[in-house]
């Protein structure tokens, strides 16, 4: 396990997690290639969760995600009262997923 977000974006990076990944309102995105994701693109390989103390809203989850053309980056969502619906449904798409097509 990790001791922090830090400590785990550095360990995935060291295994080919290079890219960032952002919920847009529909599809996954990653800029830094301009391309977008259905979220039945895309396998969530590993995550994690941090929470720093007793406020809900400072709880975020890292995962770990890989495109069915190898693509390997990393989604931080962060918990709160703030969450957008668009974006909860997506990752909720994402999570629902079936991990086993690739």
């Amino acid at each position: 396990m990790y001791h922090d977000m830090a400590d785990a974006v550095e360990s995935l990076k060291e295994k080919g997690f290079t890219h960032l990944f952002e919920l847009g309102n529909t599809m996954v995105n990653c800029s830094h290639l301009d391309r977008k994701f259905n979220a039945d693109e895309l396998r969530i390989v590993e995550s994690y969760t941090f929470d720093k103390g007793t406020d809900p809203g400072s709880e975020s989850t890292l995962y770990a995600i890989q495109s069915e053309d190898g693509i390997k980056g990393i989604l931080t969502i962060s918990f709160g009262i703030y969450s957008d619906p668009n974006k909860a449904k997506l990752i909720d798409r994402l999570l629902q997923t079936d991990k086993d097509n690739y």
